[in-house]
């Protein structure tokens, strides 16, 4: 059977892509396809620089890495044009347009969807879009439109489930995305005094509010939203009093992440976060949005005694191989 992989685009290393190599080790004979590739990123090259990995004419135009935005309307068109006539089954894996691909009737579209694109959708609390909202409606169409060449819609959490029901009016089986489990096997964590959080400079993230909450409170607190190695994020990770999670995550690897190395978690009571922390065992919850509730929570950390032992099983549940048999098992559903 020939496999092909669709990803949205290889531009920056985070968790959408830590799921993409984990797809690539199932089926590693597969090619990507791809909008646009950097391959000056050095953790993308050294994940995928060996794959053969065929981008889109987006490659093509000079300074497309400063177009980035500017360019949105031509994405679902990137997508259109790679030919997928050889393969037997084509897996999609999307936040955005990569479902978008056309296959020929004998060829299987799975679509591995973490959300559907949150711009669109205003799923990350976006107003009107102005004199942009008739070309926002025009790709909302578009977006349902494309979605019904998909063969099989398999969510990367519940939470996804419920969006792709909700704007697509399909149902999905959910198959939770993994962590590396090694990456946290001999690293000792300790106590560095601070708070953390790790997530990119978006406004749904609500970094603002953790930062908020900790001056208010005279504590510590460290953020990560740049390109860190994985060796700095793990021991940055390893030192933390907690990670706090402040916004709305589509699951929230990170969560796991701290997780594995014993680190509680202090999450916004929704999205994810609700699949990924288990309350009053591996962190607690706050109402979103509340920086005094926020605060209360930072407050009552210590006294919660939260054991480590129990977050490292909780993050332990959702290793590779777990994610390998249930990817297989929906894949061949």
């Amino acid at each position: 059977m020939k496999v092909a992989i669709v990803h949205d685009d290889l531009v920056q290393w985070g968790g959408a892509e830590r799921v993409l190599e984990g797809i690539c080790k199932i089926f590693p004979e597969a090619p990507i396809y791809t909008s646009v590739f950097d391959r000056g990123n050095l953790e993308l090259n050294k994940r995928f620089g060996s794959k053969k990995v065929a981008t889109s004419f987006l490659q093509d135009i000079p300074g497309w890495k400063f177009l980035y935005k500017a360019l949105l309307p031509l994405y679902p068109i990137a997508f259109e044009q790679f030919n997928f006539d050889e393969y037997d089954l084509v897996i999609s894996h999307t936040t955005r347009f990569a479902k978008s691909i056309i296959t020929k009737p004998g060829t299987r579209h799975v679509c591995y969807c973490h959300t559907p694109p949150r711009f669109l959708w205003h799923l990350s609390g976006e107003g009107n879009y102005g004199l942009g909202e008739m070309l926002m409606t025009k790709l909302r169409v578009y977006d349902q439109v494309s979605a019904k060449r998909v063969d099989c819609f398999i969510a990367g959490s519940e939470n996804a489930k419920r969006r792709i029901k909700k704007v697509y009016g399909v149902d999905a089986k959910v198959v939770y995305p993994f962590i590396d489990l090694a990456r946290f096997k001999n690293v000792e964590s300790f106590d560095g005094g601070y708070f953390l959080v790790i997530g990119r400079p978006n406004k749904y993230k609500r970094v603002d509010l953790a930062q908020t909450a900790c001056q208010e409170l005279g504590v510590e607190l460290k953020v990560i939203s740049g390109d860190f190695s994985d060796e700095m994020v793990v021991q940055i990770l390893a030192g933390c009093k907690a990670l706090i999670v402040p916004g709305e995550e589509d699951f929230g690897l990170v969560s796991l992440e701290a997780q594995a190395l014993g680190k509680p978690v202090i999450a916004a009571k929704l999205g994810g976060s609700l699949e990924t922390v288990v309350e009053g065992k591996t962190g607690l919850f706050f109402t979103p949005g509340s920086e005094d509730n926020l605060m209360r929570m930072l407050q009552s950390l210590q006294s919660a005694k939260i054991k480590p032992a129990n977050c490292r099983e909780n993050a332990a549940r959702f290793n590779f191989d777990n994610f390998m048999s249930n990817f297989k098992q929906a894949v061949d559903m």
